[in-house]
């Protein structure tokens, strides 16, 4: 770590060949204060990079070895090192979307796959997992920036403008943001020192069908919305608390058997969904239900 200050609560030791990466917990609201490091959450796969003197190991969140998928960021080398960071594709904007990364695996473009390193666990011999997570950006910020690899980018953060930051990612579409907390330490596992606060929108649907795990158990309902006066399917959605009693409505209006556990109904019922985004082909992504009720049946199936 001779050309990088080493934080001083670093810890001699080997790379390690496993880590538990440290996750992220939802938080509704955007904390507060100045002690909070606010960073753009990137929308694809979250991944460690495990690098050795003359290895590569890429793990998944659920610790799924990914190296021969995505090893093609890394193909320009790096001194060992360990990251925490995500795998994902982004736009002309710098914008990533999972949409774009499931097409460049479908395609084998990688060479479209850019690693957005957001934390650095060990560097130069060191474990920096009891460092303050500053000290190891700080560090993660010289090590990428002397790496200069065009498909490794450093994660940047804002401290203590959250709400900002937040209202600037949401304008031009992307996930939403990670706070961490000042001072806090990479612990791995569940953690709330790590926040996420996803951009949402919430619109009204038509249910046009639903799933049930046996009679009177509800496990999904399908909604779909107007366009030029033709309805059009716009995804599956969770249902909670507010779909108490609503599998008796939907049964009363079953049209017909069945179709790969999809049931059909009658149009007659509307939607109240909370949705984090839009797939490609327009789904929405993990629907919420929050209200249900009649309403007057205009558009027709497509």
């Amino acid at each position: 770590m001779s050309k990088f200050p080493r934080p001083s609560a670093a810890i001699p030791a080997d790379v390690p060949r496993d880590v538990r990466l440290q996750i992220v917990s939802t938080c509704p609201e955007i904390p507060g204060g100045d002690g909070w490091l606010h960073e753009i959450k990137h929308d694809g796969h979250r991944l460690a990079a495990i690098v050795g003197p003359d290895t590569l190991k890429l793990v998944s969140r659920n610790g799924y070895d990914r190296t021969g998928l995505f090893r093609e960021p890394f193909r320009a080398g790096l001194p060992p090192m360990v990251l925490d960071g995500e795998i994902a594709v982004p736009d002309d904007r710098g914008v990533t979307h999972i949409d774009s990364l499931n097409d460049a695996i479908t395609e084998r473009r990688y060479d479209r796959l850019a690693y957005f390193a957001f934390d650095l666990l060990h560097f130069g011999g060191h474990d920096l997992r009891r460092c303050p997570v500053e000290d190891r950006k700080t560090l993660l910020r010289d090590v990428i920036g002397g790496a200069r690899s065009e498909r490794i980018v450093y994660v940047d953060h804002l401290r203590g403008m959250g709400r900002q930051l937040f209202e600037a990612v949401r304008q031009v579409g992307a996930e939403g943001i990670v706070s961490k907390r000042r001072g806090s330490l990479y612990t791995g596992g569940q953690s709330r020192d790590w926040l996420k606060t996803k951009c949402h929108e919430t619109g009204l649907f038509a249910i046009t069908g639903f799933s049930e795990l046996g009679e009177g158990r509800l496990e999904t309902i399908y909604v779909a919305e107007e366009r030029d006066g033709v309805l059009h399917p716009a995804g599956q959605v969770r249902f909670g608390f507010a779909g108490k009693g609503l599998w008796h409505e939907l049964n009363r209006l079953r049209s017909g058997p069945p179709r790969k556990g999809f049931i059909p109904v009658r149009p007659g019922l509307a939607a109240t969904v909370k949705y984090f985004g839009r797939y490609k082909a327009g789904w929405i992504r993990d629907g919420l239900l929050l209200w249900s009720g009649p309403c007057e049946a205009k558009a027709k199936a497509p």
